[in-house]
């Protein structure tokens, strides 16, 4: 992929303007707790613990009857 420098410099030079205009307008910057990270990233055991019924039927259930299919046709053989 060819880097195009030009617009490069025009997004550079409109981010540092619409930041400009952002902070001359009262803008604050978001401070998050230090424990903000830990926080956000708690609930994913638990998303995980949730959902894992979903993902093994998800998964199974295709190989369970690729697994029947597989068998059927071993069984035909004979």
């Amino acid at each position: 992929m060819k880097l195009d420098y030009k617009k490069v410099a025009i997004l550079s030079t409109v981010s540092s303007a619409l930041l400009g205009v952002a902070q001359f307008a009262g803008a604050t910057y978001i401070t998050l707790p230090e424990t903000a990270v830990a926080d956000l990233t708690g609930y994913a055991g638990a998303i995980f613990t949730d959902i894992w019924t979903v993902v093994a039927l998800v998964i199974g259930i295709p190989l369970a009857f690729y697994v029947i299919r597989k068998v059927i046709a071993l069984v035909r053989m004979h």
